[in-house]
């Protein structure tokens, strides 16, 4: 996963999504629930109202 992520890194609702040509992204399952937020968000995310933990695994 890339580094300096912010809140994503831990958050419930991100994907990591890889290209074909070896790029990564990092989702936001969110914004399919509120279209206010960014399916991509600009990294590092330093503040976000559907920041959700994930579950330890």
């Amino acid at each position: 996963m890339p580094q300096n992520n912010g809140l994503c890194e831990t958050c419930q609702w991100v994907r990591l999504i890889r290209s074909d040509r070896g790029s990564e992204f990092l989702l936001c399952r969110y914004a399919s629930e509120d279209p206010r937020y960014p399916k991509y968000p600009r990294l590092p995310v330093l503040v976000c109202a559907a920041f959700r933990e994930a579950a330890a695994s």
